[in-house]
């Protein structure tokens, strides 16, 4: 490991260090005495400092498993490079030095990156990133949410229970639709049964006169 990736790691730490310290200050905050108009201020931005904390702590960790992640794509293009370097014609005074170098650059690009892809390492190192992505995206959606609901505004999840509502409704009506549709039909075609046998004796009696 390099200088530079010692001094990045080191920055790292540092920002991870200061977003801990604020975590750690607004839990300090809240637990001041639970009296006077403070704790009515505290008990309404609760809700909002709890996702705030939580925004707070899903981001250190993407950052950290990033950090994991862009480390080991880059150590897979380390070592495509060098292999690239260690294959490639020395001289390149013709057309097929040049085809030669294309070739075992990607032959050594593909060797890197799919040895990567199939290792044992990279796709927890993948969920990980997902999963905090998707952690993230939950907590923003949360705040977002409470928000609304202070303003008197429909939430998200509450338009999508509305949404399925609609749809629940909307299918009843249309099997409602369909089985009427069937007994009209069956009703109809019952009374013209029913009245057939009755044109048919008016008919006849005629002749029997």
């Amino acid at each position: 490991m390099n200088d530079k990736d010692l001094s990045s790691m080191t920055e790292e730490d540092e920002q991870q260090k200061r977003m801990t310290q604020v975590f750690n200050n607004w839990s300090d905050l809240l637990k001041l005495p639970t009296i006077g108009p403070f704790y009515a201020f505290s008990h309404e931005a609760d809700p909002y400092v709890q996702g705030f904390q939580n925004i707070i702590q899903a981001l250190i960790k993407l950052q950290v498993d990033l950090s994991e992640y862009w480390s080991i794509m880059k150590n897979a293009y380390s070592i495509a490079l060098k292999e690239t370097t260690d294959k490639a014609p020395r001289r390149y005074n013709t057309k097929e030095d040049f085809e030669n170098y294309r070739k075992v650059a990607i032959e050594a690009f593909e060797d890197a990156f799919t040895g990567l892809f199939i290792s044992k390492e990279f796709p927890k190192v993948y969920s990980k990133v997902s999963n905090d992505q998707m952690d993230l995206l939950k907590y923003i959606q949360k705040l977002i949410e409470n928000s609304f609901q202070s303003l008197n505004l429909p939430t998200r999840s509450e338009i999508d229970e509305l949404t399925k509502d609609i749809h629940y409704l909307k299918r009843n009506v249309r099997d409602l639709k369909r089985e009427l549709e069937e007994v009209q039909t069956s009703f109809y075609r019952s009374k013209q049964l029913t009245s057939s046998p009755v044109e048919s004796s008016s008919n006849l009696e005629p002749g029997k006169a």
